[in-house]
Formats: C-alpha cells, structure tokens, sequence
C-alpha cells in the first residue's frame, strides 16, 4: 500500500476516496479468491463471484466508520467477515429460490434481454484464467479441513493462534495441518495438468 496502514485506513473513515481505492487495489485481488472458494462450485454457477466482491466493498465502503482496526491484517479480516456473510446470504437466497420455484421457464419464454444477459454472464464465467481455475479445483479437491486450513491462513491471512482458535486445535497442531494440506494441495495440482 502507498501509506502506512493505519494512516490509510484513517484516510478512507474521514472519506478519503483515493485511499479507499488504494485499499481495495490492495485487498480485491486476495478477497476475490476468498469469496470464490467460500462459494463453492454449486454457488459459483448461479451467482457471479465479482456480484459478491462488489457487494461485500460496497458493505464495506459504507461500515468503515466503525471499524476501529488499524492493520493492513485486521481490515483484511474484517472485509473476509463481510465476504463470507454476503455469501451466506448469498447460499441462503439461492436456498429459498429453489424452494419457491415450482418450474423452470422454458426457454422461450425468456424475454430476450435477459437471455443475452444470461449468455453474457455465463460467457464471463467461461473466461476466467485457467491457473485461477485449476487451482480452485485443487482446493474443492482437498478434504474440508485441509481447505479450510489453507483458506484461513492463505487467504485470510491469520497467524496460527488465530486459526487454532477458530478449528479448535493447538497452533503446533495447524501447522502440521497445514503443511499435510499443502503437500495434498500440491499433488492435487499437479495432477491438473
């Protein structure tokens, strides 16, 4: 980032645009990888995970005056608290959908805006980067503990303690964890290609 964390941070409370752009250049890239393997493959082809990035900023945007972090660290965790509540919701408004379509439309009954809409999203889904693909493939491979392991500290960044809080297990323990995950990770990557 071009500034201290704190200062930047303190920049974008008094409503700073050029430090919140600054801070979502440096925080997109990792939090849009964050939302996609919090999605899951069955979310991933319903809702586009850029929608959810956009989202969870705009959620962000509006929140910054109440968050008192002053890290780099504690603003990444706070957007991945968004993240994964906005796909939570997400998941849950997909669940009621389901249960309150009795039908599906029938393609011709589609107006034909919303078809090219449809194609345009699907066709953006097609293009993403084959490395970003093979990767999360790797990933939903994985075990859920092992994914989780690498998500919390590959993604969100936290230190060993942290995760050992949140999986329950001693920090000794999500090391071995994780070098276990990263070893299946590795493999499962390799046999990608």
């Amino acid at each position: 980032m071009r500034a201290s964390s704190a200062a930047l941070l303190d920049e974008a409370r008094a409503g700073s645009p050029e430090a919140w752009e600054a801070l979502c250049g440096h925080h997109a890239p990792r939090l849009l990888a964050l939302i996609r393997l919090r999605m899951g493959p069955a979310i991933r082809a319903r809702v586009e995970s850029r929608d959810v990035l956009q989202v969870t900023l705009l959620k962000a945007v509006r929140g910054i005056g109440a968050f008192r972090g002053q890290t780099r660290d504690a603003f990444a965790a706070w957007l991945a608290r968004i993240a994964a509540n906005e796909v939570r919701d997400q998941a849950d408004r997909l669940g009621r959908r389901r249960r309150a379509a009795a039908v599906e439309t029938p393609l011709e009954d589609v107006p034909s805006g919303r078809l090219a809409d449809t194609v345009r999203s699907q066709s953006s889904r097609i293009l993403w980067d084959e490395r970003r693909a093979r990767l999360e493939r790797a990933l939903e491979s994985l075990s859920a503990e092992h994914r989780e392991v690498v998500i919390l500290r590959k993604l969100e960044e936290l230190s060993f303690a942290e995760i050992a809080a949140r999986i329950e297990r001693s920090p000794d323990a999500c090391r071995m964890l994780l070098a276990r995950a990263m070893t299946a990770l590795t493999l499962a990557i390799e046999g990608e290609r």
